[in-house]
């Protein structure tokens, strides 16, 4: 009976042993717990995220590295996001960030090193716009901001304050003091040929 009780008690033992092991080799979640938002109910690391319209149209997709959800504000942030967000006229932007924020049902607020594309399958050159903070409404398909913007294209830079687009059409405005460098494409072209 002795010899029963000491084998269990050291089945038991080893088991403790291999769960504890378990719990040393599992990596800490990045975020930490509680936050200002209150205690959050999940986390997901390597997160794929779809949006679709009440008709099943696809709205928008979000890869990011973790996403950590908090009930009481119903706030969602992203770690390291990549938005391509999908209008009904086929234009597709690519958006990447350092951290996202899902305000709501139609709300994406993006932040630190925001870069938005217009993608564009039938062009080599795709655009870039960066700023520091983006505001995206799916519910009438703008991008916005009141931070500096830059415009990056092949023959130059402009920058300015303030950025609006129309993501269904592609129009872009930079609101106010818009200043510019460019080189005529003869003028760039010599520049690229000199060693």
């Amino acid at each position: 009976m002795l010899r029963k009780l000491g084998t269990l008690a050291v089945l038991i033992s080893l088991g403790a042993l291999l769960v504890l092991l378990q719990e040393i080799n599992l990596s800490a979640p990045h975020t930490q717990l509680p936050e200002q938002y209150g205690e959050p109910d999940y986390y997901v690391e390597n997160a794929s995220l779809s949006r679709f319209g009440a008709q099943g149209q696809r709205l928008q997709t979000l890869d990011a590295v973790q996403v950590t959800h908090y009930p009481e504000k119903d706030l969602a942030l992203f770690e390291t996001p990549l938005l391509h967000h999908y209008t009904q006229q086929g234009q597709i932007w690519r958006v990447v960030a350092k951290r996202a924020k899902y305000l709501g049902e139609d709300e994406i607020y993006l932040e630190d090193k925001v870069v938005i594309t217009p993608i564009n399958p039938n062009s080599v050159y795709l655009p870039e716009f960066l700023t520091q903070r983006l505001w995206i409404n799916s519910a009438n398909n703008t991008a916005q901001t009141p931070d500096p913007v830059s415009f990056i294209s092949p023959n130059g830079k402009t920058t300015g304050q303030g950025l609006d687009i129309q993501l269904n059409t592609g129009l872009a405005h930079i609101l106010q003091t818009v200043q510019g460098n460019y080189l005529p494409p003869k003028v760039k072209a010599i520049q690229d040929n000199q060693p």
